[in-house]
């Protein structure tokens, strides 16, 4: 499965750009029962003390303050979390894929402390259960947070604070037990970590990488449903390319001037910024994508033993595919991209296209955020603009769509 949170940006957008073009009387609406219902969250825990060459020093309970967690008891069997906001005012909301009824919120960010202005982003990632979230929350050039949140509890702890350069979507094994991040540090400290994401961070390096590179530290992408396996990808001038690691095989180094790993178990795929999971390891998706610099679009399938691929889909045009999903039968697949150029308003189009090459289109817009499965198979949803305080999810197989508030928990929305 494919980390949730490469889209945090995008999507936390989507509102308040569709103002201007997509009136709220236009947008259909299921009716559906009550929502989830939330309980107010616990005091902030103690925090934990990470180790390792990105630890700082023990947090204290202020350092929790500015995240507020809405506990949820009943969480829903299909869980799919999701943001909406800007960098200030950033809110993590929790939808049931297999219901019609609207999220509520999990997770709200205060506004960033006076000495540290310089709020840049906020990412998530989530186990398949939604019972563990990672939030990391980029203060400013070199520090970022790293929250470990209990959404059926409202429990909140600091993992870790790391002081590198870089930013990273933490990327959450299925189970909730580790997560992937990358550093961009010294020689010592390049590349991508996992930590503990339960009991407290133990950061290891699985994959090292030269500081000096331009296109380093590779980025941890999606984890095999049984973490063995955690996909990495790597760019440089020539684009994206797409690499596997065993990580019980032990670390890794990724040599970027000659594009191969040396020790542990790794080995690069081909081309690619995004990878499906789902069909296991001898029915790998992975879909590339060009740039403004070069590369190029396709889909293809291929297995953790690499090989030749077998491409299933590739544009007419010049086209920036940003991400390619199996369905849960493993006969069709959802392709999510845009035109490579140029102006304000560049339509997404999402198409529904089966192995064999055809494809029906099942829409297009500015303001469509990626889609996802429900894990039946039975619906595939996306973020739909609507105007400056509200927003939809539509389902795009019924074309059916749900409402939900763009800045407060529940209606009426301001």
């Amino acid at each position: 499965m494919r980390r949730v949170a490469t889209s945090f940006v995008i999507s936390a957008a989507l509102g308040v750009m569709a103002s201007a073009c997509l009136p709220l009387a236009k947008v259909p609406t299921t009716s559906a029962p009550e929502p989830l219902t939330p309980s107010p969250s616990p005091a902030p825990s103690s925090s934990l003390v990470p180790a390792g060459p990105s630890a700082s020093p023990s947090p204290t309970a202020a350092s929790v303050t500015d995240i507020h967690v809405t506990a949820v008891t009943a969480m829903p069997a299909d869980p799919h979390f999701f943001s909406v906001g800007g960098q200030d005012s950033t809110r993590i909301l929790l939808f049931d894929s297999s219901a019609t009824r609207p999220p509520v919120e999990v997770v709200r960010f205060d506004p960033a402390p006076a000495p540290s202005p310089d709020v840049r982003t906020i990412a998530f990632g989530a186990s398949a259960d939604g019972r563990v979230l990672v939030v990391a929350r980029r203060f400013n050039e070199q520090r970022t947070v790293h929250y470990l949140v209990r959404p059926q509890t409202g429990e909140v702890l600091v993992l870790l604070t790391d002081l590198a350069r870089s930013f990273s979507v933490p990327v959450v094994t299925p189970d909730g037990a580790r997560y992937a991040y990358a550093r961009l540090g010294d020689a010592n400290s390049t590349g991508v970590w996992i930590a503990d994401a339960r009991a407290g961070p133990d950061p290891k390096r699985i994959v090292a990488s030269d500081p000096q590179i331009v296109g380093s530290p590779p980025q941890p992408v999606a984890w095999s449903a049984d973490g063995a396996w955690l996909a990495v990808s790597t760019s440089d001038t020539g684009g994206s390319r797409m690499g596997v690691v065993k990580v019980q095989a032990g670390a890794t180094t990724f040599d970027i001037r000659n594009g191969v790993f040396t020790g542990g178990d790794a080995r690069l795929l081909g081309p690619g910024d995004a990878i499906d999971w789902r069909g296991g390891e001898q029915n790998l998706l992975v879909a590339s994508s060009r740039s403004a610099f070069g590369g190029r679009s396709f889909v293809y399938t291929t297995t953790v033993a690499g090989g030749q691929p077998r491409e299933v889909y590739v544009p007419t045009s010049e086209t920036v595919i940003s991400d390619a999903q199996w369905h849960p039968a493993l006969d069709r697949f959802f392709v999510f991209e845009h035109p490579l150029c140029c102006g304000v308003g560049i339509p997404g189009t999402i198409w529904l296209r089966k192995a064999g090459g055809s494809g029906t289109k099942l829409f297009e817009s500015p303001f469509i955020g990626a889609p996802w499965w429900s894990k039946d198979g039975t619906r595939l949803w996306a973020q739909s603009g609507g105007d400056d305080s509200v927003a939809y999810l539509r389902d795009l197989i019924s074309t059916g769509a749900v409402m939900f508030c763009l800045r407060s928990p529940t209606p009426p929305c301001a």
